[in-house]
């Protein structure tokens, strides 16, 4: 499966040659061509497809990422407004008390001034005339003249207080309307974010519905190049006059074919990221069960890579592996990968060895736990002897 396209241009390379005389080869040998070009586009665009629907996957985390810092920077806010109104409040209420005082000071102020002026204005031939003695008449303009510079001095204070507690109320409105912009500011961003970031979901689901209809068509393409291919091999018997050159093409077929195949790989396959392996084939794992794979503590944030050629038969959350991968590399062997974070790949897609298909999590402890197995025809079978000596060095395996 894996090699289908390496393997399909072979082939058809030994059976065009071994059947050109045939009635009939030439239209089906083109039709196969065609098929092969319309296969290798159709992967192409996948490809494409899949390399879009990662950067959007990233652009959301990023939007995602925002929106939590300005969520956190809107409760700040929030807080701070709550904070005002309550000052806000004692302030207004401080500040009608003191005009009240004010008022009250100023109208005994205005008591006093008018009995001193009553008195001024009464000549000194009246005061004798005063049922009270001429001394308490004395004593009398003496004390209203001692208490009104205390008087005086009463009002300038409370006028002072009022001053600066209208100065601090005003304050403390505009901080309060400073905050509430922000607050609007934020809020209009987070919106923003928000739109973009559906819109941004929707153009990925848009991007996987079209990569579903490629896979659908390279599905087609492949049955149909599968069906040619067996008709030009019926053709391929027939055409006893170029066995000569049927047999050394098919040869060399088979020969490139068994050099890439899988099974070929044993003892050179890279880890899929760097990290300790912990867990060993076999291990027991707790109350008895053994694992069916091995387990490495990788660094936060790592990228994972295909160990080899293969195509994606599963990615998504699968019982208790949490996150899933499934990479076919022909002949009955599959590659499971799990514990990782995001998968960067899509069903169908087809790899080359090497290349990124996921990322680990990032965790302030900053090591994360990636499971790897290897299977062949569904049953788990030790990886370690299929790792490449220095990879395998290298992890403490």
């Amino acid at each position: 499966m894996v090699l289908r396209g390496t393997f399909l241009g072979l082939t058809l390379a030994a059976l065009l040659a071994a059947t050109t005389a045939v009635s009939g080869d030439d239209e089906n040998s083109e039709r196969l061509d065609a098929l092969e070009t319309e296969l290798r586009e159709t992967a192409d665009a996948r490809n494409s497809l899949g390399a879009e629907a990662a950067a959007i996957a990233d652009e959301l985390d990023l939007l995602r990422a925002r929106m939590l810092a300005s969520e956190q920077e809107i409760r700040d806010l929030e807080d701070g407004l709550e904070e005002s109104s309550e000052t806000l409040i004692v302030l207004r209420e401080e500040l009608a008390a003191q005009e009240l005082a004010f008022a009250q000071q100023r109208e005994q102020l205005g008591d006093v001034l008018a009995s001193l002026q009553r008195i001024a204005r009464q000549p000194a031939e009246m005061l004798i005339a005063m049922p009270t003695s001429p001394t308490d008449t004395h004593r009398t303009a003496m004390l209203l003249a001692a208490i009104t510079p205390e008087l005086d001095r009463r009002a300038a204070e409370l006028e002072h207080t009022m001053r600066s507690l209208a100065e601090l109320h005003d304050g403390m409105a505009y901080q309060e309307a400073q905050r509430l912009a922000g607050l609007s500011a934020i809020q209009e961003e987070q919106a923003s974010a928000a739109e973009t970031a559906l819109r941004k979901s929707e153009l990925l689901a848009s991007i996987r519905r079209d990569d579903e209809t490629l896979a659908q068509r390279q599905d087609k393409l492949m049955r149909e190049a599968e069906s040619l291919k067996e008709l030009l091999a019926g053709l391929q018997n027939d055409a006893d006059h170029a066995s000569e050159v049927r047999d050394t093409a098919m040869s060399a077929a088979i020969e490139a074919l068994a050099a890439t195949s899988f099974s070929a790989q044993k003892g050179s396959l890279p880890l899929p990221t760097q990290g300790e392996i912990v867990v060993s084939f076999r291990q027991d794992t707790g109350n008895g069960v053994l694992s069916d794979g091995i387990a490495l503590n990788t660094p936060s944030g790592s990228r994972l890579v295909t160990p080899y050629d293969g195509q994606v038969v599963y990615a998504g959350p699968f019982s208790d592996y949490g996150h899933l991968l499934i990479i076919d590399h022909g002949e009955g062997y599959h590659t499971v990968l799990a514990g990782f974070a995001r998968a960067d790949v899509v069903l169908g897609q087809w790899l080359l060895a090497g290349e990124p298909v996921g990322v680990m999590a990032t965790e302030e402890s900053g090591e994360q736990l990636l499971y790897v197995e290897l299977r062949r025809n569904g049953d788990p079978i030790n990886p370690m002897p299929w790792i490449a000596a220095r990879d395998n060095e290298v992890s403490g395996g």
